[in-house]
């Protein structure tokens, strides 16, 4: 009985530790898949990790906060922006400026060996290499200079894209 009792309290570690390294890495899981939807341009999986509604808000916030040289077209600009968010901020759409932003494709090194668009730092030329940040525990960045992704916790573990900054 002696031996079950000491190895109870090593499981529940192992198990405490095995959840709370899945809870930090998991944007990383959800960045791989939403990655390999856009490679193969499956638009179900990639939309199950994007909040649409919340990133249709978030582009026109960005249209709305642009300044405008004539405050009275301001107005009109801002809703024709919104109308036009709303018509682009679609699964196709979104999947295409993720992939053009490399954030699907290989890239060749200096080398000649290939390496992954999305590697955080890890990509052999710098202007394209991808950065990754937290902002908290319920956000993540990943960005390059061209783009940023940014992702918002939903759930325990579950990571949804609401947020694309250019």
């Amino acid at each position: 009985m002696a031996k079950q009792s000491k190895g109870l309290p090593a499981a529940t570690l192992a198990v405490v530790a095995a959840v709370a390294a899945y809870w930090y890495w998991s944007p990383l899981l959800v960045v791989h898949q939403m990655k390999e939807a856009v490679r193969v341009h499956d638009a179900a999986a990639f939309n199950s990790h994007v909040d649409y509604p919340a990133l249709r808000e978030n582009m026109k916030d960005q249209v709305a906060g642009k300044p405008d040289a004539d405050a009275a077209l301001g107005g009109i600009g801002r809703l024709l922006g919104g109308v036009v968010v709303d018509a682009l901020v679609q699964p196709a759409t979104v999947m295409y400026v993720l992939e053009h932003g490399d954030f699907a494709k290989k890239h060749k090194r200096d080398d000649g060996s290939d390496s992954e668009g999305d590697s955080p730092g890890g990509d052999a030329d710098a202007g394209r290499a991808w950065v990754t940040q937290r902002e908290g525990v319920n956000r993540y960045i990943i960005r390059n200079e061209k783009i940023a992704i940014v992702f918002t916790r939903s759930g325990f573990a579950d990571w949804k894209l609401n947020e694309l900054r250019f």
